[in-house]
Parts: C-alpha cells; structure tokens; sequence
C-alpha cells in the first residue's frame, strides 16, 4: 500500500470553499479542466486566463468536493472521504471524472516549489492578477516539470487583460 501524497500547500492555499456558487461559471471551469485529462490524459497541463469574478472560490469549492462535503453531513461525508482515501491508496488507475480534484490559489513565491510540484489529484491551480514575469516563470516551471504529471493540471491566471500565449475563458 502507498500512503497518498497530501495537498501541496508550498504552492497553492485552499480557496474559499464557502464562496457562492455560479452554476454556469462551475460548469465552464469544470469542462475547461476536464478537457484534455478524461478518459485518458492527453494534456498533463493546460493554462488559460479569465477576468476577475465572484464565484471562483464557489465553482474551486464544487471541483474539489468542498461543497459535496457539506452537502453530506459529518458522517456520511467522513465515510465518503474514506473510500476516496482508500482509492488512492490501493488503486494504480487514472482518476475518475468525477473524483474531487486539488483546488488552489497560488502562494507566489520562488520557482522551487512549482519545480517540486507532483499532483496527487487532478489540480486546479488559480493565480491571482500576477505580475508579467512572475506568471511566466510559474507557467515556464510547470510546463518544464508537466511530462512527468501522472494527473492533469490546469493554472487559471485570474487577471483583468488577457495573458499572451494562453487562451480566454
């Protein structure tokens, strides 16, 4: 048995899981990352940028299974976050569709810790209105690390002008 790896709080903090939920916005992002990662992942990392707006943390609170945590109650959840626990750790198979994913705002900071970044889960990695340069270093990083990605990761640079080189949402 393999001991899963944990939430990579080095490079990204937990978003407000408690932040409203915009149905189409969940729905836009959670096809946006799934894009290229289900049934077989053909893209280890994709980047795109959006504007800023409220329900980002909401929609990061839907992908990472926050919100069904909530939904389910003390118990029924802790039993819910047990069989995805014991997935992880008997189980070699790609992630599910459906599986909650790591969901993040990036801790700015020095190029090591998104060096050292291997997903455990399907990732979304949220990075609010960056400078220029420190966007393309994190962006340069992952892309160098993104082969050796056994889970898809997906970076949404929040920002109010579109980021070149990457697409819109």
């Amino acid at each position: 048995m393999r001991l899963p790896r944990r939430f990579d709080d080095a490079l990204m903090a937990p978003p407000e899981a408690a932040g409203e939920i915009d149905p189409a916005l969940t729905a836009m992002l959670t096809a946006w990352c799934a894009a290229g990662a289900f049934p077989r992942m053909t893209e280890p990392l994709r980047a795109a940028s959006i504007a800023p707006r409220d329900g980002l943390d909401g929609a990061a609170g839907a992908l990472d299974g926050s919100h069904e945590l909530t939904r389910l109650g003390r118990w029924p959840g802790l039993a819910w976050r047990l069989r995805l626990l014991a997935r992880e750790c008997f189980s070699t198979g790609a992630a599910r569709p459906h599986d909650p994913w790591d969901c993040g705002w990036w801790r700015a900071g020095p190029p090591s810790a998104a060096a050292a970044f291997r997903p455990r889960r399907p990732t979304l990695l949220m990075v609010r209105a960056p400078d220029a340069d420190a966007a393309d270093a994190l962006l340069s990083t992952l892309r160098a690390a993104s082969p050796a990605y056994t889970r898809p990761v997906r970076v949404l640079v929040v920002a109010a002008a579109a980021r070149t080189g990457i697409e819109r949402l």
